[in-house]
């Protein structure tokens, strides 16, 4: 065995001495070899630091203020629809249901009963634990902070205030309004894990009643981006002169909507605010038909995850996108005893009672309209005249069919008197305290169906059309097209005629003129020609009276296109392209909608400005592949209209990076000389990002015919003396 020496050398057994020892020859070993050394099990790893947010654990390439960054320009360059744009976004929330169900199940039932009499009993019955990241982005996109109310149109408007947070979480709405401040207390800080310890181990007592209180906002009512929760908060409950007679409704909805303010203004990826109460505020308050919810009391009792699920789903598979259902609006409560401030009980019992029955007589009123038409059309089938039901105006529907359930979609109306076919004496009528006490037992609607009469008369299959799907992600259904009537054919017939004069003028409205070789490009295959489009433009602003429709030449953009402008300065855009915008009967300030026909390359496609939304929309009828960016000229047209549309209204400047594109799903062309039909159809049922009437691609010379024979026989047409006889 070698033996080291002194000076570092080593010598053998026999005296021989040798300056290293070297490691023996052997064949290379199999495989790849290593890249990375194996790392020592005593050396020292140097923690990774981020240069962004001087975190911990990541680099800047990972960090998730720079992924919040992208995600945000990529949320204003996409479309807006739910199941898109949201769908692709990131939030982060410490709002977690099912962290505090799982300790409230670890409570005894004494500790329970405290909850309860601390007004808090609503939370304990929590059956949702999922936050749905979607609908919550698409609410906080629609959030206007300062009016405190989410926008869904122009028309409807939810506002979030102290009541809705009673009615879903059952907390009190009357009270003082808790002042958080940041003076420390005598109580030590401790994070959240350190809280549910200490509420196991409690006693009922003032201490575990504030320590609940604290837990309760950093878990579900108000929690904030910290591990450790609201420190603030801690220290304003455990103070001197806390007391708890606070308005807790109010007080969730003011931390709410300083969390999406602090959003929707920062970088941050964190929403804090209890987004549980967000995404059940939403599907309280807008209902679809198609699903059914129990009414409680409070509202979160009934909404399951998977209920919440089916919910949002039905919605985008009958609409396309969120924010298409029915508005419920609450019934104003009248003055009574029952608003007293000691009576919160009887209040709640009251409130969900009035909407119990509200429910129940709108179901009623339904069926038996149904009931009611489908009896008259099996009337009319059988050749004898239809019979209305007797009515019975002290009967109550409520309280005859004890219905629980309220349909989702209906909202509370006022007793009113309709037919019915039911007991028209008072004993055949059931008490009507059998409501309140059958909350389980339902009675389906098939029972309530009236037996048609067996006749030997024969009965016709009633064919009905499909409706039209008012959404820019829904194929359009096909229906029926009217036939075109006589005097349309022959003054089109007068049109086509050879022997005509090229050059004679047959329409002239609105200020502009179309001559008979202007008109024959409707016939046949021919293509569709500016001087065609600017007339159908003016021809449509101004029979559409009333609308907030406004529709510009497409002379602008062909001047656009070609100029090629490198820069556009608002006083040239001024005196060079407000010559193209037609007169209106309504002021521009009412306008939402503005239509822009584009023809680039022979092609002609129809570009939406919603104002209203913030959403341009590209209707293609080419199809192909979906486009997610505007190409240079389509970027010079929207910031002329957008220029030009600030100017008219007399408001703020339009800021072009707020608006999203999108490209619909519409009807596609069948042919390669169609294009320029397929822009007309689009403005005339073209309205809130959907087509109010289909479009059939198979039927587009029966179009041509229909749109010439509306401006021949205009009564503004000077020449329509001309196609009457």
């Amino acid at each position: 065995m070698p033996k080291p020496s002194d000076d570092g050398s080593l010598q053998d057994g026999e005296g021989h001495s040798y300056p290293t020892l070297l490691p023996p020859n052997v064949k290379r070993p199999p495989g790849r070899p290593r890249q990375s050394r194996i790392e020592s099990q005593f050396a020292h790893k140097r923690p990774i630091h981020c240069s962004r947010c001087n975190g911990v654990g990541h680099n800047r390439s990972k960090c998730f203020l720079r992924l919040n960054k992208m995600h945000r320009q990529g949320r204003q360059q996409s479309a807006t629809d739910a199941s898109s744009t949201t769908s692709e976004c990131t939030l982060f929330t410490r709002c977690s249901p099912t962290r505090f169900l799982r300790l409230c199940s670890q409570l005894d039932e004494r500790k329970q009963e405290a909850i309860r009499d601390m007004n808090f009993g609503g939370l304990l019955s929590i059956t949702c634990k999922e936050v749905r990241h979607n609908i919550c982005l698409w609410l906080i996109e629609r959030f206007d902070v300062g009016l405190r109310k989410i926008q869904l149109s122009s028309t409807h408007h939810l506002e979030v205030t102290p009541n809705v947070v009673n009615e879903i979480f059952g907390l009190p709405m009357h009270g003082r309004i808790l002042q958080v401040s940041s003076n420390p207390s005598e109580h030590p800080f401790g994070r959240i894990r350190d809280c549910e310890d200490r509420l196991r181990v409690l006693p009922i007592g003032e201490e575990f009643r504030r320590a609940f209180i604290w837990y309760a906002c950093a878990t579900i009512l108000a929690p904030t981006s910290r591990v450790d929760g609201c420190r603030n908060l801690w220290h304003t409950l455990h103070g001197d002169e806390f007391r708890n007679d606070i308005n807790w409704a109010q007080f969730v909805v003011d931390e709410l909507i300083s969390g999406i303010r602090h959003f929707q203004q920062s970088q941050t990826a964190w929403v804090h605010g209890s987004l549980v109460f967000l995404q059940l505020f939403y599907v309280v308050k807008v209902r679809i038909s198609s699903v059914q919810v129990p009414v409680t009391m409070p509202s979160i009792v009934a909404w399951t995850d998977d209920l919440l699920k089916i919910r949002l789903q039905q919605e985008l598979r009958d609409y396309g996108s969120f924010g298409h259902g029915e508005v419920f609006e609450d019934v104003p409560n009248t003055p009574s005893d029952v608003e007293s401030e000691d009576s919160d009980e009887l209040r709640q019992q009251y409130d969900a009672a009035q909407r119990t029955i509200n429910d129940q007589l709108t179901i009623m009123q339904r069926v038996m309209r149904r009931l009611h038409s489908r009896r008259r059309s099996s009337a009319h089938a059988a050749g004898s005249s239809p019979n209305a039901f007797p009515s019975s105006p002290s009967f109550s529907h409520a309280a005859y069919h004890g219905f629980p359930f309220a349909e989702h979609g209906t909202s509370p109306l006022h007793p009113t008197n309709f037919a019915t076919p039911g007991p028209q004496t008072s004993q055949d009528i059931p008490n009507m305290q059998g409501v309140a006490d059958s909350a389980e037992d339902v009675m389906p609607l098939r029972a309530m169906m009236v037996p048609q009469p067996h006749r030997r008369s024969r009965t016709h299959r009633v064919r009905r059309m499909a409706q039209s799907l008012k959404s820019p992600f829904v194929p359009q259904p096909h229906t029926r097209q009217s036939a075109i009537p006589m005097d349309l054919k022959e003054a089109i017939a007068f049109v086509f005629n050879t022997d005509m004069d090229p050059s004679e003028e047959l329409v002239s409205l609105y200020g502009t003129h179309l001559t008979q070789g202007n008109l024959g490009c409707f016939e046949g295959s021919h293509w569709i020609g500016n001087e065609v489009m600017d007339a159908y433009c003016r021809f449509l602003q101004h029979e559409a009276i009333g609308s907030t429709k406004l529709f510009i030449s497409p002379y602008l953009a062909e001047i656009v296109v070609q100029s090629k402008p490198k820069k556009l300065a608002k006083d040239s855009i001024l005196n060079q392209y407000e010559r193209f915008l037609y007169d209106m009967a309504i002021p521009y300030g009412q306008v939402i909608e503005v239509f822009l026909p584009l023809l680039i390359k022979n092609h002609w496609t129809l570009i939406v400005f919603d104002l209203y939304k913030l959403r341009i929309q590209l209707l293609d009828s080419l199809g192909g592949r979906k486009k997610t960016h505007m190409t240079g000229a389509q970027n010079n047209l929207a910031k002329v209209v957008l220029c030009l549309m600030a100017h008219k209204k007399g408001g703020g400047e339009f800021n072009l990076e707020r608006f999203s594109f999108v490209m619909p799903d519409v009807p596609s062309q069948t042919n390669e000389h169609d294009c320029g039909v397929f822009p007309m159809k689009f403005m005339e049922h073209w309205s809130s990002g959907g087509l109010t009437k289909s479009i059939d691609p198979t039927q587009m010379s029966k179009y041509r015919l229909k749109i010439l024979g509306n401006m021949l026989l205009s009564q503004h047409n000077a020449h329509r003396t001309m196609f009457q006889k």
